[in-house]
């Protein structure tokens, strides 16, 4: 245990903690503060959040036929609020204009003056609303599909056919969640990296490794090494997801948690039935992943160079290759139907098998490293 304690505090020294804090502060306010700054971006996406907030206060997780009749009534009431303002306005009057649906028709320039120069909200809200009662009309109908997917065809089929796409959840939410943690899973990968990659390099450079190998400890001491890489990377991918989190509360996205992710505002599909809740806990295992697969590569390639420049270039590849499946269907579209179930599984099965390879494959050759 007290080697343990030493190789993690020789990891997590004050130096590279402050190192770690300072470039997620930078990559915060370059990739994942306009994510919580500006959602949701857009006054039409504000308006369908808010609207949809409402919607589950009133009717629940879902919407069903006698809920959307209401939601109907509810649209043509903000209609009458439209001819309203529109009667009482001379420039609409003077332009023949006295109900929404001429409204809708008249020139880019007289909509454009309601809606972006003065902003009245009930426009925008008809606009939000119109959006959500012909998605909820079309929620059955198929999309397109290219030939040559008939499990992907076969998935969406028997999502729409089970009744199921009556569910409140925008698409706003969900694209929102998926940049968020997909740029905070490529910043613990680099923390992790940049923590771990240190653990052996700091020993050949002050030309410990042999002298450690003349004692049964030393031999041992990969082992240590391990366990304290794999500490190092829990506890980095801990702290930036409780901070995560805390921040995402901000968002205000909570009460939608327990709907499902087949939704008729949303604009995925998914090999497996999820609540958005689970959905989270799915991504946040799979992060965890990823960070454990990082720190074991990490170790590896800081035990088989003895110089930074190498060091750094070793880790380049692997960093490349994370960051571009972590944008993809790693975490960004974990398990949608626009990549096959099979390409997911086998990919981080792969991951962790060549990981865990190389892990084994470095303890082997270390209890037999000849010190002459």
């Amino acid at each position: 245990m007290k080697l343990l304690g030493y190789e993690m505090k020789k990891l997590m020294n004050w130096k590279i903690i402050g190192l770690v804090v300072i470039i997620s502060a930078v990559f915060y306010q370059l990739f994942m503060a306009f994510d919580f700054e500006y959602f949701p971006n857009g006054k039409n996406k504000l308006h369908t959040f808010m609207i949809s907030r409402e919607m589950i206060t009133e009717y629940g997780q879902e919407m069903n036929e006698q809920e959307f009749s209401d939601f109907q009534q509810t649209y043509r009431g903000e209609v009458e609020k439209a001819n309203q303002y529109l009667q009482s306005n001379e420039e609409f009057a003077e332009a023949g204009i006295s109900t929404y649906e001429q409204f809708t028709k008249s020139s880019n320039e007289l909509r454009d003056k309601v809606m972006f120069d003065r902003d009245v909200d009930v426009f925008w809200e008809l606009q939000a609303r119109e959006g959500i009662m012909n998605q909820y009309e079309l929620r059955t109908k198929m999309p397109h599909i290219p030939e040559g997917n008939e499990k992907e065809r076969k998935r969406i089929q028997e999502v729409k056919n089970s009744g199921g796409m009556k569910t409140i959840l925008p698409n706003e939410v969900v694209s929102n969640y998926n940049s968020l943690i997909s740029s905070l899973a490529v910043l613990i990968v680099l923390s992790v990296m940049i923590v771990v990659s240190r653990v052996h390099i700091t020993e050949e450079k002050s030309h410990m490794r042999m002298l450690q190998y003349t004692t049964h400890k030393g031999r041992y001491l990969f082992k240590t090494k391990i366990a304290a890489s794999c500490l190092s990377a829990f506890f980095i991918t801990a702290v930036h997801l409780a901070v995560f989190f805390m921040l995402y509360r901000t968002n205000h996205t909570g009460i939608f948690l327990d709907s499902r992710l087949h939704s008729f505002l949303h604009f995925k599909f998914y090999w497996i039935e999820f609540s958005f809740l689970g959905y989270i806990l799915t991504t946040v295992g799979a992060v965890f992943i990823l960070s454990f697969i990082t720190a074991a590569v990490a170790l590896f390639i800081s035990r088989m160079v003895s110089r930074y420049i190498t060091l750094v270039g070793g880790h380049i590849p692997m960093a490349v290759i994370l960051i571009f499946l972590i944008s993809q269907y790693l975490v960004y579209y974990l398990l949608t139907t626009d990549y096959p179930m099979y390409l997911t599984i086998t990919t981080y099965a792969g991951l962790i098998a060549v990981s865990t390879f190389l892990l084994v494959y470095r303890w082997t050759k270390e209890k037999r490293m000849d010190i002459v």
